[in-house]
Protein backbone atom coordinates (compact mmCIF):
# COMPACT_ATOMS: atom_id res chain seq x y z
CA UNK A 1 0.00 0.00 0.00
CA UNK A 2 1.38 3.39 -0.85
CA UNK A 3 2.15 6.32 1.73
CA UNK A 4 -0.32 8.60 -0.26
CA UNK A 5 -3.27 5.62 0.02
CA UNK A 6 -2.52 4.67 3.55
CA UNK A 7 -2.39 8.67 4.39
CA UNK A 8 -6.22 9.26 2.58
CA UNK A 9 -7.34 5.77 4.07
CA UNK A 10 -6.77 7.35 7.63
CA UNK A 11 -8.33 10.86 6.92
CA UNK A 12 -11.37 8.87 6.44
CA UNK A 13 -12.08 7.95 9.38
CA UNK A 14 -10.15 10.04 11.66
CA UNK A 15 -12.38 13.14 10.51
CA UNK A 16 -16.10 11.72 11.79
CA UNK A 17 -19.04 13.43 10.53
CA UNK A 18 -19.96 14.17 14.23
CA UNK A 19 -21.95 17.31 12.81
CA UNK A 20 -24.80 15.00 11.77
CA UNK A 21 -25.33 13.13 15.32
CA UNK A 22 -27.21 15.80 16.88
CA UNK A 23 -29.71 14.58 19.19
CA UNK A 24 -28.74 11.32 19.02
CA UNK A 25 -25.42 12.33 20.36
CA UNK A 26 -27.26 13.38 23.16
CA UNK A 27 -28.89 9.92 24.52
CA UNK A 28 -25.60 8.14 24.29
CA UNK A 29 -24.15 10.72 26.54
CA UNK A 30 -27.19 10.30 29.01
CA UNK A 31 -26.66 6.98 28.87
CA UNK A 32 -22.79 7.71 30.10
CA UNK A 33 -23.28 10.99 32.06
CA UNK A 34 -26.44 8.90 33.57
CA UNK A 35 -24.24 5.70 34.62
CA UNK A 36 -21.08 7.09 35.82
CA UNK A 37 -22.65 8.10 39.40
CA UNK A 38 -23.86 4.25 39.36
CA UNK A 39 -20.83 3.25 38.86
CA UNK A 40 -19.28 4.79 40.88
CA UNK A 41 -22.01 3.56 44.07
CA UNK A 42 -21.36 0.25 42.70
CA UNK A 43 -17.74 0.05 43.36
CA UNK A 44 -18.05 -0.81 46.27
CA UNK A 45 -20.57 -3.71 45.34
CA UNK A 46 -20.21 -7.19 44.96
CA UNK A 47 -19.89 -8.42 41.58
CA UNK A 48 -23.47 -9.85 40.56
CA UNK A 49 -24.79 -6.58 42.36
CA UNK A 50 -22.31 -4.50 39.74
CA UNK A 51 -23.27 -6.09 37.11
CA UNK A 52 -26.51 -5.97 37.83
CA UNK A 53 -26.44 -2.13 38.37
CA UNK A 54 -24.44 -2.29 34.68
CA UNK A 55 -26.86 -4.03 32.82
CA UNK A 56 -27.23 -1.72 30.21
CA UNK A 57 -29.50 0.07 27.45
CA UNK A 58 -28.95 -0.12 24.11
CA UNK A 59 -26.97 2.52 22.03
CA UNK A 60 -29.27 4.06 18.65
CA UNK A 61 -27.75 2.31 15.04
CA UNK A 62 -26.54 5.76 14.43
CA UNK A 63 -24.69 6.21 17.31
CA UNK A 64 -22.94 2.87 16.60
CA UNK A 65 -22.20 3.39 13.01
CA UNK A 66 -20.22 6.63 14.35
CA UNK A 67 -18.63 5.20 17.04
CA UNK A 68 -17.40 1.29 15.81
CA UNK A 69 -14.93 1.79 12.90
CA UNK A 70 -13.87 -1.21 11.79
CA UNK A 71 -11.05 0.48 9.91
CA UNK A 72 -8.43 -1.91 8.55
CA UNK A 73 -5.92 1.45 8.96
CA UNK A 74 -7.09 2.21 12.63
CA UNK A 75 -3.56 2.13 14.64
CA UNK A 76 -5.65 1.62 17.88
CA UNK A 77 -7.06 -1.04 17.73
CA UNK A 78 -6.56 -5.08 17.65
CA UNK A 79 -8.35 -7.90 16.57
CA UNK A 80 -10.32 -8.81 12.98
CA UNK A 81 -12.01 -6.30 11.23
CA UNK A 82 -14.82 -9.08 10.25
CA UNK A 83 -14.92 -9.65 14.10
CA UNK A 84 -18.66 -9.82 14.67
CA UNK A 85 -18.34 -8.35 18.27
CA UNK A 86 -16.50 -4.67 18.71
CA UNK A 87 -15.85 -3.36 21.87
CA UNK A 88 -14.66 0.81 21.92
CA UNK A 89 -12.55 1.22 25.07
CA UNK A 90 -12.98 4.99 26.05
CA UNK A 91 -9.78 5.60 28.52
CA UNK A 92 -7.08 7.94 29.64
CA UNK A 93 -3.63 7.17 30.31
CA UNK A 94 -3.78 8.75 33.75
CA UNK A 95 -7.19 7.00 34.91
CA UNK A 96 -6.24 4.34 37.24
CA UNK A 97 -9.17 2.77 36.89
CA UNK A 98 -7.89 2.57 33.18
CA UNK A 99 -4.92 0.77 34.44
CA UNK A 100 -6.64 -1.98 36.60
CA UNK A 101 -9.08 -2.86 33.31
CA UNK A 102 -5.97 -3.16 31.31
CA UNK A 103 -4.13 -5.20 33.79
CA UNK A 104 -6.99 -7.33 34.82
CA UNK A 105 -9.61 -7.94 32.00
CA UNK A 106 -7.68 -7.26 28.84
CA UNK A 107 -5.64 -10.50 28.75
CA UNK A 108 -9.22 -12.38 29.74
CA UNK A 109 -10.76 -10.55 26.35
CA UNK A 110 -7.81 -11.54 24.49
CA UNK A 111 -8.99 -14.74 24.33
CA UNK A 112 -11.71 -13.62 22.04
CA UNK A 113 -9.57 -11.95 19.83
CA UNK A 114 -7.50 -14.46 19.13
CA UNK A 115 -10.42 -16.38 18.21
CA UNK A 116 -11.47 -13.74 15.55
CA UNK A 117 -15.02 -13.16 17.66
CA UNK A 118 -13.65 -9.85 19.11
CA UNK A 119 -11.93 -6.51 17.26
CA UNK A 120 -11.22 -4.10 20.81
CA UNK A 121 -10.71 -0.23 19.28
CA UNK A 122 -9.16 2.10 21.87
CA UNK A 123 -10.07 5.68 22.32
CA UNK A 124 -8.04 7.95 24.41
CA UNK A 125 -10.40 10.82 26.03
CA UNK A 126 -7.44 12.70 27.42
CA UNK A 127 -10.00 13.76 30.15
CA UNK A 128 -6.65 14.78 32.57
CA UNK A 129 -5.13 17.25 30.08
CA UNK A 130 -1.93 17.84 28.52
CA UNK A 131 0.18 14.50 30.14
CA UNK A 132 -2.69 12.71 28.86
CA UNK A 133 -2.90 13.86 25.11
CA UNK A 134 0.99 13.02 24.98
CA UNK A 135 0.42 10.03 26.13
CA UNK A 136 -2.14 9.40 23.60
CA UNK A 137 0.37 10.52 20.80
CA UNK A 138 2.82 8.41 22.23
CA UNK A 139 0.50 5.23 22.00
CA UNK A 140 -0.17 6.19 18.06
CA UNK A 141 3.36 6.54 17.07
CA UNK A 142 4.14 3.18 19.12
CA UNK A 143 1.51 1.86 16.64
CA UNK A 144 3.61 2.58 13.80
CA UNK A 145 6.23 0.02 14.55
CA UNK A 146 3.85 -2.32 14.93
CA UNK A 147 3.82 -1.75 19.16
CA UNK A 148 1.09 -0.75 20.32
CA UNK A 149 -0.19 -3.42 22.45
CA UNK A 150 2.80 -3.69 24.29
CA UNK A 151 3.24 -0.05 24.84
CA UNK A 152 -0.56 0.83 25.68
CA UNK A 153 0.12 -1.95 28.53
CA UNK A 154 3.55 -0.34 29.39
CA UNK A 155 2.01 2.80 29.83
CA UNK A 156 0.11 1.43 32.63
CA UNK A 157 2.85 0.04 33.99
CA UNK A 158 0.75 -3.08 35.00
CA UNK A 159 -2.00 -1.58 36.29
CA UNK A 160 -0.59 1.64 38.08
CA UNK A 161 -0.21 4.54 35.86
CA UNK A 162 2.95 5.80 35.10
CA UNK A 163 4.22 9.39 37.36
CA UNK A 164 5.38 11.17 34.82
CA UNK A 165 4.36 11.36 30.83
CA UNK A 166 7.23 13.65 29.61
CA UNK A 167 8.29 13.10 26.04
CA UNK A 168 11.61 12.05 27.36
CA UNK A 169 9.75 9.61 29.59
CA UNK A 170 7.80 7.97 26.72
CA UNK A 171 10.85 7.68 23.97
CA UNK A 172 12.52 6.09 26.96
CA UNK A 173 9.84 3.38 26.97
CA UNK A 174 9.85 3.18 23.42
CA UNK A 175 13.86 2.69 23.22
CA UNK A 176 13.96 0.11 25.81
CA UNK A 177 11.17 -2.04 24.06
CA UNK A 178 13.62 -1.84 20.50
CA UNK A 179 11.88 0.84 19.00
CA UNK A 180 13.53 3.15 16.38
CA UNK A 181 13.42 6.52 18.61
CA UNK A 182 14.21 8.73 15.88
CA UNK A 183 11.01 7.25 14.03
CA UNK A 184 9.25 7.57 17.44
CA UNK A 185 9.56 11.05 17.86
CA UNK A 186 8.54 12.29 14.89
CA UNK A 187 5.38 9.71 14.43
CA UNK A 188 4.26 11.49 17.94
CA UNK A 189 4.95 15.35 16.60
CA UNK A 190 3.20 14.50 13.46
CA UNK A 191 0.17 15.95 12.13
CA UNK A 192 -1.33 12.77 11.49
CA UNK A 193 -1.33 11.68 14.70
CA UNK A 194 -2.27 14.48 16.25
CA UNK A 195 -5.42 14.23 13.95
CA UNK A 196 -6.06 11.47 15.25
CA UNK A 197 -5.84 12.22 19.13
CA UNK A 198 -8.01 14.92 18.40
CA UNK A 199 -10.83 13.42 16.86
CA UNK A 200 -10.84 10.35 18.96
CA UNK A 201 -11.03 12.75 22.47
CA UNK A 202 -13.65 14.99 20.55
CA UNK A 203 -15.86 11.81 19.90
CA UNK A 204 -15.53 10.69 23.75
CA UNK A 205 -16.93 14.31 24.77
CA UNK A 206 -19.12 14.44 22.20
CA UNK A 207 -20.90 10.96 23.72
CA UNK A 208 -20.30 12.45 27.57
CA UNK A 209 -17.64 9.45 28.10
CA UNK A 210 -15.52 11.55 30.40
CA UNK A 211 -16.43 8.52 33.46
CA UNK A 212 -12.72 6.40 31.95
CA UNK A 213 -13.16 3.71 31.45
CA UNK A 214 -16.42 3.56 29.44
CA UNK A 215 -17.39 1.16 26.53
CA UNK A 216 -19.27 0.49 23.89
CA UNK A 217 -19.70 -3.26 22.80
CA UNK A 218 -22.18 -3.90 19.97
CA UNK A 219 -24.58 -1.70 21.24
CA UNK A 220 -24.43 -1.90 24.82
CA UNK A 221 -22.75 0.56 26.73
CA UNK A 222 -20.76 -0.17 29.84
CA UNK A 223 -19.30 2.30 32.32
CA UNK A 224 -16.34 1.82 34.54
CA UNK A 225 -13.39 -1.28 35.63
CA UNK A 226 -16.39 -4.12 35.95
CA UNK A 227 -15.02 -7.03 36.41
CA UNK A 228 -14.00 -9.38 33.52
CA UNK A 229 -17.01 -11.96 34.11
CA UNK A 230 -19.33 -9.06 33.13
CA UNK A 231 -17.06 -8.09 29.87
CA UNK A 232 -16.83 -11.95 29.33
CA UNK A 233 -20.91 -12.15 29.62
CA UNK A 234 -21.90 -8.93 27.60
CA UNK A 235 -19.46 -10.16 24.68
CA UNK A 236 -21.15 -13.76 24.75
CA UNK A 237 -24.34 -12.56 24.48
CA UNK A 238 -23.45 -10.16 21.81
CA UNK A 239 -21.87 -13.08 19.94
CA UNK A 240 -25.10 -15.02 20.85
CA UNK A 241 -27.06 -12.15 19.13
CA UNK A 242 -25.04 -11.97 16.22
CA UNK A 243 -25.91 -15.76 15.70
CA UNK A 244 -30.14 -15.07 15.76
Amino acid sequence: MSTSHKTTSTRLWVMPTLIVLGAVIALVAVFFWGRSTATTEADSQPPAAQQETEEAETVPPEIVEQVIRRDAEDPLAVGQTDAPVVMVMFSDYQCPFCGRWTAETLPEMQQFVDAGELRIEFRDVNMYGEDSRRAASASVAAAEQGEFTDYHARLFDGGETLDGFSAEALTDIAAEMGMDTDQFQADMDSEKTAEIVQTNEQLGQELGATSTPSFIINDTPVVGAQPADVFIDAVEEALANTQE
